[in-house]
């Protein structure tokens, strides 16, 4: 029998020592970080011992359920399927919108916290704020009243979330520890799992807008989420995504959800609808509504051309705050008279003929949180207005003087920036269309092409 150390100074030096941890002796170690019983050297010291010495996939998920268990863990009627995503974040990444417009239209039940933009990525509260009268701020009756009624809200972290989470994200910050796999899919399930949640699909995105670089550090981010999630006993499916080129035509908070509306009207980008599809696909082959990735993208598809989930969506808005007149005009589209207007509008255009080569995301959406479509620092303001909206992308040919995009600013467009985002399209003689979604991932399981996986499933 291994014996259970309930020694701050022993558990240390035993992972110091590349020891494997009990379960027991991490819930310790979080138990000591939420009621402050322990030095913030210590838990730098741990983890950069995790670090250093390595968490494996058993010790990961007591970690992860541990800091789930530190606070509030949502709980619903058990005879509901509850379900949820998850994008590790990029540019022009709206899918949530379509998404949760669609999914619920299936008997699920979507109980959605999301988080504000920092950095490139956008977040969807803020995109949702652009929104006249969308409050993003829910009590828990009504977060349990939209869930009987219509099957979905979207949230901001509330309550007592994970506060373990917190503390470790605050010392990871300024201990070089941000970046260690098991730290960050233990930061991202803690908080997800957290919701109550029965299913999740993971949106895993890779290239240069994306947090990981490489195709093999978004599979093992995926991989080690899909484990973590099984480990809790929730289904959950990685999709790995491209994020190299912005999705869609539309960066910055109030043109997103222009072109989500858009999309959820059946008339969107094809491969913001894609993404959705096949997102939603799997959430329907895992509550056994759909028998095939197949025939769940045609069954998510279909509510975008049949008005089923454009009314989805205005409920959910209506029930967040939007007013009926404001509901009206976006439903008609008449966009104008409800989102805020940029002071200017300034066209890029190409110097050059070809084909476009590349559109790269994150030049393009470093280049809007400085237009003010995004935030540098938490607690920055956000103007809704501000973005860039493509008239071209990847694999599009061009003349000479044709518009690649718009910029829409206050004021902030230098010629520095503009230069910036001149150059984030290559013009050259030959493109490759844009692949957008590459793989599956599940646990115990092969990483499967996702052309094969949606034929065969």
């Amino acid at each position: 029998m291994v014996d259970v150390i309930l020694s701050l100074p022993e558990i240390l030096l035993k992972k110091r020592n590349g020891e494997e941890l009990l379960e027991d002796e991490l819930n310790y170690f979080v138990d000591c970080i939420c009621k402050k019983e322990i030095d913030r050297s210590q838990i730098g010291a741990m983890l950069m011992a995790f670090c250093l010495r390595g968490l494996n996939t058993k010790e990961t998920v007591t970690l992860t359920k541990s800091m789930m268990n530190s606070g509030t863990v949502q709980k619903w009627d058990p005879t509901w399927q509850t379900v949820d995503k998850h994008s590790t974040g990029g540019v022009g990444d709206k899918v949530t919108f379509p998404l949760v417009a669609a999914v619920p239209l299936f008997g699920l039940k979507m109980p959605m916290v999301a988080g504000r933009g920092l950095g490139h990525t956008g977040g969807t509260a803020d995109k949702l704020e652009s929104i006249p009268g969308f409050q993003i701020g829910l009590t828990e009756d009504h977060m349990r009243r939209s869930l009987e009624e219509i099957g979905c809200y979207v949230t901001t972290q509330f309550g007592n979330i994970a506060p373990a989470d917190k503390t470790l994200y605050s010392i990871r910050d300024i201990t070089s520890t941000v970046s260690y796999p098991p730290l960050i899919c233990s930061s991202i399930m803690s908080k997800k799992l957290s919701e109550g949640i029965g299913s999740l699909v993971l949106d895993v995105k890779t290239g240069v807008g994306a947090v990981t670089g490489s195709y093999e550090q978004a599979e093992g981010l995926a991989r080690m989420m899909t484990e973590i999630g099984a480990g809790m006993g929730v289904e959950t499916t990685a999709v790995l995504t491209e994020m190299d080129t912005p999705i869609g035509y539309a960066i910055g908070n109030s043109l997103e959800i222009i072109e989500s509306l858009e999309c959820i009207k059946g008339k969107g980008p094809s491969d913001l609808e894609n993404i959705t599809c096949a997102q939603g696909a799997v959430l329907l082959c895992g509550a056994r509504i759909a028998k095939t990735q197949e025939e769940g993208e045609e069954m998510i598809r279909k509510t975008f051309q049949d008005g089923s989930a454009l009314d989805m969506f205005l409920k959910i808005l209506k029930n967040q705050g939007v007013k009926r007149e404001t509901l009206e005009s976006l439903r008609r589209g008449d966009y104008d008279k409800v989102f805020a207007k940029p002071k200017y509008v300034e066209n890029i255009t190409s110097k050059t003929s070809g084909v476009i080569e590349a559109v790269n995301a994150l030049a393009l959406g470093k280049a809007t949180v400085l237009l003010g479509g995004g935030r540098q620092l938490p607690g920055d303001e956000i103007e809704p207005a501000a973005g860039i909206k493509l008239f071209r992308t990847k694999g599009d040919k061009v003349q000479e003087g044709d518009i690649l995009a718009e910029v829409h600013h206050d004021g902030r467009l230098s010629t520095a920036l503009r230069a910036r985002i001149d150059e984030a399209f290559t013009i050259g003689t030959s493109s490759k269309p844009i692949k957008r979604v590459f793989a599956v991932v599940k646990a115990g399981q092969d990483t499967e092409d996702y052309e094969v996986y949606r034929k065969r499933s």
